[in-house]
């Protein structure tokens, strides 16, 4: 019927050319749909018959790729190439972050911890604070949970995360973990399950949600509350994770008295943070994509009468950091765990959004630029 793709917070096509869209879709073909698609799976949420629409994207792009391979410029985003723009980052840590890190990675059994993903990796600095104090963490860029593979398409790459991740899980002897990106949530709960991961047995627990029982218990002690407006970004995958998953981190604001004025496409229809415009077959981690995308979300939180915009996300946080330099949108980015902080007491943690970001255009400069002059093409091992 189309209504997938006229209702899609991104190309929101009229009724009948979405309709016409979606029949050569299904004939094999749909370039504008597999073009401009950032597979942040609403789609599957409005359909009215639950065809599950982005799966049929993901399995054009799938074919695609099978057939066609990827552009040199992918190899910078792909999470387990070396370099890419995460080890970049990781490079030029600041010391007690890159201990961290460090620390993180050793297999050292444990029953209960946090997963940090490949995002929060990047932001270790967001976890030095009593909100995650005497917590367990276990995790490296070798653990990655697949995300980027899998709203790619790339399904064999995606089963060889849920083969290594069953067998690290196992190693560690995970029973609870506790995972703090929303993104990685999803794909451990529901997705990974799908490509054969063997994770029965062990509770994934959103970390958001110990956070605001801590919070409403006193765990944490006296908070300062903040004179702040802000503009929240939600995760892609908060919209499919659970019912309600966006009103998480609302609730978290709420407690520490922050306010928030919604941008025009929020919650269940927020636009991508910009990461999303690299995964379609087409754009394959363009830098044009990225940047174009990431500055049309920028343009919609402009519209608000906020102060500042509000990540849970650690990608969200650094696409809408790069965003500030491609939109004259200059209002501070902070994430969730940085406003606690604050309400805790604890100094800001500088400019830390602004290296990150300055770290991430200059990285995928020296990393991607030159192999958009390369004509070859890979497969993934």
């Amino acid at each position: 019927c189309g209504e997938c793709l006229h209702r899609c917070p991104v190309m929101r096509l009229p009724r009948g050319r979405a309709a016409r869209e979606m029949a050569r879709l299904l004939a094999g073909g749909a370039p504008e749909a597999l073009r401009r698609c950032t597979s942040c799976l609403a789609c599957n949420l409005v359909c009215p018959a639950d065809c599950r629409p982005a799966n049929l994207i993901l399995d054009a792009w799938h074919v695609a790729y099978l057939r066609e391979g990827l552009p040199a410029r992918a190899r910078h985003f792909l999470p387990h190439s070396r370099p890419n723009f995460r080890s970049g980052i990781l490079a030029r840590l600041p010391a007690p972050e890159a201990e961290a890190v460090a620390r993180w990675r050793r297999n050292v059994p444990a029953r209960e911890f946090l997963y940090p993903g490949c995002n929060l990796i990047t932001t270790p600095y967001l976890t030095f604070s009593r909100l995650f104090e005497g917590l367990e963490i276990r995790g490296g860029l070798d653990y990655c949970c697949g995300e980027m593979l899998f709203r790619m398409g790339l399904y064999e790459a995606v089963e060889g995360v849920a083969r290594r991740l069953t067998a690290w899980f196992r190693r560690l002897g995970a029973e609870r973990v506790y995972v703090a990106c929303t993104a990685g949530l999803h794909m451990l709960r529901h997705v990974l399950p799908q490509f054969g991961a063997e994770l029965d047995g062990i509770e994934f627990v959103p970390y958001l949600e110990v956070l605001l029982g801590r919070l409403s218990a006193g765990d944490l002690g006296a908070l300062r509350p903040l004179d702040l407006t802000v503009t929240v970004q939600d995760s892609c995958h908060a919209r499919v994770v659970e019912p309600g998953f966006a009103d998480l981190p609302r609730r978290l604001l709420a407690a520490v008295g922050v306010q928030v004025a919604e941008a025009a496409h929020n919650r269940e229809d927020q636009l991508c943070c910009g990461i999303g415009a690299g995964f379609s077959h087409a754009s394959a981690y363009h830098p044009a994509a990225l940047l174009l995308s990431a500055r049309a979300t920028a343009r919609d939180h402009r519209h608000t009468a906020a102060g500042a915009t509000c990540v849970y996300c650690s990608g969200c946080l650094e696409m809408t950091s790069v965003a500030r330099f491609a939109d004259p949108n200059r209002r501070p980015v902070y994430h969730l765990l940085e406003l606690l902080h604050l309400a805790l007491g604890y100094p800001p943690h500088g400019q830390r959004q602004g290296i990150l970001a300055r770290q991430f255009i200059l990285g995928t400069m020296r990393g991607q630029f030159p192999a958009l002059l390369d004509g070859r093409r890979f497969w993934l091992p």
